[in-house]
């Protein structure tokens, strides 16, 4: 059975030792730090980590391990880490790169020309370095 979640403390141990999952907990961030994984009949096999700055989140690493249905643990993992980002309060999620399952789950490239950028502009562009930067808007997600 598969299971979203939040990082607890016994999974440190665990995803460090494992050389394609460590990445999610040893990268530092700028800001609060979160990390979601997915959890299939107990073992971890991929995860989503990234910070949060004010009401904004930036995801930077998502891993899920080569599998059956991989895209589909992926989709789950970032459906479940916009829930997560809503119940805490945050209004936009920006990832960088170009998988096109970030468009099916509802994320918009970012144009330059979204009237919220006037406030968060230059977070922004000082997050992310790649032009394929995407983003949705975690309060409308599930409405």
């Amino acid at each position: 059975m598969i299971n979203f979640r939040r990082l607890k403390l016994s999974d440190l141990d665990r995803i460090y030792k494992d050389k394609e999952l460590s990445p999610l907990i040893t990268t530092s961030y700028k800001g609060n730090s979160f990390v979601v994984v997915a959890e299939l009949d107990k073992k971890i096999i991929g995860g989503v980590s990234g910070y949060s700055m004010g009401n904004t989140a930036f995801a930077k690493k998502t891993i899920v391990k080569d599998i059956e249905q991989r895209s589909v643990y992926f989709d789950g993992l970032m459906r479940s880490l916009i829930h997560f980002l809503e119940l805490d309060g945050l209004k936009y999620l920006f990832v960088e790169g170009g998988n096109p399952l970030y468009s099916a789950i509802g994320f918009k490239k970012l144009l330059g020309t979204e009237k919220f950028l006037k406030m968060e502009d230059e977070k922004i562009q000082a997050h992310f370095n790649g032009k394929h930067i995407y983003w949705i808007n975690v309060k409308e997600f599930f409405k």
